[in-house]
């Protein structure tokens, strides 16, 4: 364990403490944290922004409420990607026939860049965004926890529950599949 990670789980066990008996000042910190990395996380599974935010503020309305239940010395960063992501399925479920229209949105969006962006990058953002898509959806959820959220093997086999192992089984074939998908946009670059 490094010093870095050391000292901000110190810092974490001391705003849950703080939490527990109803320190305002530690939970607006613990949210302003985490409040922006957990609505990137819910998109992964829900693929809207409103939605994300409105997962998120849950979780930590409900975290608030039964802030009595927190244990200091639980890993906090682990609880909340947990709660969002049971959170994410649940909605998820619950909007069922809505998602393909939500998706095609989030899609969208995900692609909308600035206007004065070149077309090569545009198409390569494009062809990247694309082939990260067509990954079955265990292999493109882990992979963008990985690369865009920045967990670790460990903390998203805690996450998913699943094995490390399986976490990387699941971003080697990932990207494997990327780099076939991807490779003649490679070959074109040199």
């Amino acid at each position: 364990m490094n010093l870095e990670h050391k000292d901000q789980r110190q810092i974490e066990f001391e705003w849950v403490t703080k939490i527990i008996r109803g320190d305002p000042q530690a939970f607006e910190k613990l949210f302003n944290v985490y409040c922006q990395p957990m609505i990137n996380f819910s998109l992964r599974y829900v693929y809207d922004v409103s939605a994300a935010e409105n997962i998120v503020q849950d979780v930590f309305v409900k975290i608030w409420k039964n802030r009595r239940n927190l244990k200091p010395k639980a890993n906090i960063k682990y609880y909340l990607f947990t709660a969002v992501k049971n959170e994410s399925l649940k909605y998820k479920r619950l909007n069922k026939i809505k998602q393909q229209y939500v998706d095609s949105i989030w899609k969208e969006k995900q692609f909308t860049k600035s206007s004065d962006e070149n077309s090569e990058t545009k198409k390569l953002s494009l062809s990247i965004n694309d082939a990260i898509s067509k990954l079955p959806a265990k292999a493109r959820i882990i992979f963008q926890m990985n690369r865009f959220d920045q967990l670790t093997y460990r903390e998203i086999a805690k996450i998913q529950n699943i094995s490390i192992k399986t976490v990387e089984t699941h971003m080697s074939r990932a990207l494997k599949f990327l780099r076939k998908q991807l490779s003649h946009l490679i070959s074109n670059l040199f």
